[in-house]
């Protein structure tokens, strides 16, 4: 697909009465469905701007994840704020980190290494006792469990419910995105726990390229998700 034509020449970060917004020669940056780009910390409009600013010739979509993340925000979590607490409460239902091998007992071994002091973390911290099954077969979480997780998402604005989203959708793990966001792990951390499976496959058996190439992609966006929640808490206006 051929990059769209670059419009502009200057790009510029402007303090106006609605919040930050990045403008192009002038005009202001919207998001595909029309909203205009307000941001909520001046780290976070420097480096969108910074993406306009870096491209040639022609328009790289692919080469602007933070402004990609932020139009996420604002043209899918803030008109559907309810929905995306409801599915990230699915999520913690169904943690990944309540799954254990039974068949395995090294990989049963590393699992409770890896897991369960995130398992203690959500009960502690979050006050969600989680259940943890040995096997495949599913598990049910109490509804005071869920109720927990649900007021653990619900305390978190628009933006950083964004960045919880795409760590929660990419890892399986509500826990561990939680856990990202409120910094007891950085995305690095998140990605072994979330992949420590597939990690531990690859280590024993050998992995293809494909299989690489795609926890690669996933490491990348978890990366810059963490970017963004730094950016997003590194200065006002």
């Amino acid at each position: 697909m051929t990059a769209r034509k670059r419009f502009y020449k200057t790009v510029t970060v402007n303090d106006e009465a609605g919040g930050l917004v990045v403008r192009l020669d002038g005009r202001v940056v919207k998001s595909p469905a029309g909203a205009v780009a307000v941001l909520p910390s001046l780290a976070l409009a420097d480096a969108v701007a910074g993406e306009w600013d870096a491209q040639g010739d022609g328009i790289d979509a692919a080469s602007m994840p933070l402004f990609s993340l932020a139009v996420t925000v604002l043209d899918r979590v803030t008109p559907q704020r309810t929905a995306i607490i409801d599915e990230l409460v699915a999520y913690g239902g169904n943690d990944l980190l309540c799954y254990q091998d039974a068949d395995d007992p090294e990989l049963g071994t590393r699992q409770a290494q890896g897991w369960t002091p995130w398992i203690d973390w959500a009960r502690t911290s979050l006050g969600a006792e989680l259940a943890v099954a040995a096997g495949v077969m599913p598990v049910s979480q109490s509804a005071d469990s869920l109720a927990a997780l649900g007021r653990a998402v619900a305390m978190h604005d628009d933006w950083e419910l964004g960045m919880l989203y795409r760590a929660t959708t990419l890892g399986g793990s509500l826990v561990l995105g939680l856990a990202m966001l409120r910094d007891e792990m950085d995305s690095g951390a998140l990605f072994e726990a979330a992949f420590l499976d597939e990690l531990w496959q690859a280590g024993k058996w050998g992995s293809d390229r494909e299989a690489e190439d795609r926890r690669a992609g996933i490491r990348a966006e978890l990366d810059h998700a963490h970017r963004f929640l730094g950016l997003l808490r590194g200065g006002g206006r």
